[in-house]
């Protein structure tokens, strides 16, 4: 197999194809392929099969379909072997599992057909389903993939290497998981009953222990992340001119997350009314679950003009903020939203029932921003806004 295949792509190979045992099929050749390579390998012939036990598919491989997955065995009807609804059922089929295996895993999925490939391809695309280059769905001929071998290797270390977020995403996920394998073990042969004695140590001082423990954890597995070994010519690379709307959007996603913030509250949330921001610095185990009201630390913010912050933008060093303020970029679609640290209110979160909370900021930066305030929480490092995000917002407006 090829070095970075090897390097990189660990777990099962999943082939779904109905034609499965049928020695007359090319599929079973391919199957002694991944097998002769010592890949463990998952085969299914109907796609409910498969359905069942798609989140158990987190770390594959690659996925391996038959574009021409039948539900049941059909007889030939007037020398045609698949009716057109039948066809168009299964297409449909295949198309939406494919959307969501997308959520489950980063496997590059290979479909394979007898069939003209640029017709699938059409039909995907349809769908919102791309193809090739920095997507993840390769439509390829059966007989090729099957009679040439290692085909589908060198097909998917291509793919690693013109995508640096998947060589990135694979080398993340093997090292993480593999240093959490070593963590585990090795607190269990220091104490089997490790998870208990460290719960009420942390509950006898105080701490919220579920809290502590989350801590405990993610400090010991990311000491022993190494990446040391990372080959960097595959993100060293010429940056291309990038669109100012998805760089924005790429550092709003860095920054601020929106997704299940509403069930709990924690450092970093944002709230809004009536044109006011509102910023909570109150430190995680203050405003646990274990509180029944707590009280939240407010920082009051509001949003500026470029001029109002301009005498502090040089475009060597960037955006250089004051000691009594915090400057949000993009946030709420803002270009800056500047908190004053001298603006701190004190509120139950019974009291927010008329503010509507927006966003919660990411750990590293809130981190950063507490240790500003109140030097609450340690930094374990955090990049300064980049170069080209500052440029977005005042170079476009000349400090205007």
């Amino acid at each position: 197999m090829g070095e970075i295949f090897d390097h990189l792509c660990k777990g099962p190979v999943l082939i779904l194809d109905d034609r499965i045992g049928d020695n007359e099929d090319l599929i079973n050749k391919l199957i002694e392929e991944i097998k002769s390579n010592n890949l463990p390998l998952i085969s299914f012939k109907k796609i409910e099969e498969v359905k069942k036990i798609l989140p158990g598919l987190l770390f594959s491989n690659f996925v391996i379909l038959d574009w021409l997955l039948l539900t049941e065995k059909k007889e030939p009807t007037n020398g045609v072997q698949v009716g057109e609804t039948g066809k168009q059922i299964s297409e449909e089929e295949i198309i939406e599992f494919i959307k969501e295996l997308k959520n489950v895993c980063l496997a590059p999925i290979f479909i394979i057909s007898d069939i003209d490939t640029k017709t699938i391809e059409e039909k995907l695309t349809s769908a919102g389903i791309l193809t090739e280059k920095n997507n993840y769905v390769f439509v390829e001929s059966k007989s090729i993939v099957c009679n040439t071998k290692g085909a589908f290797i060198l097909k998917t270390e291509k793919w690693i290497k013109d995508n640096p977020h998947i060589y990135l995403a694979k080398f993340w996920i093997n090292e993480l998981l593999s240093k959490n394998t070593s963590i585990f073990w090795n607190l269990f042969n220091l104490n089997p009953n490790w998870p208990v004695s460290f719960y009420h140590s942390f509950k006898d001082d105080g701490d919220d222990p579920i809290l502590s423990l989350r801590d405990t954890l993610y400090q010991l597995v990311l000491s022993e992340i190494d990446f040391s070994s990372i080959n960097e010519s595959f993100l060293n690379v010429e940056l291309k001119k990038e669109d100012p709307d998805s760089l924005k959007n790429l550092y709003k996603r860095l920054v601020y997350l929106c997704n299940n913030i509403d069930k709990d509250i924690k450092p970093g949330d944002i709230f809004k009314k009536d044109g006011e921001y509102f910023l909570n610095i109150r430190p995680e185990c203050d405003t646990t679950k274990r509180v029944k009201d707590p009280e939240l630390y407010l920082l009051e913010g509001e949003e500026k003009s470029v001029k109002d912050v301009g005498n502090r933008y040089d475009k060597e060093y960037g955006l250089l903020d004051r000691k009594n303020e915090i400057i949000m970029l993009f946030l709420d679609d803002k270009d800056i939203v500047r908190f004053d640290k001298r603006k701190l209110s004190i509120k139950k979160y019974s009291e927010l029932k008329g503010y509507k909370k927006i966003c919660r900021v990411s750990s590293s930066f809130i981190n950063k921003w507490q240790q500003s305030y109140s030097n609450y929480i340690g930094r374990f490092g955090i990049p300064s806004y980049p170069k080209n995000i500052i440029e977005l917002i005042f170079e476009k407006n000349n400090g205007s």
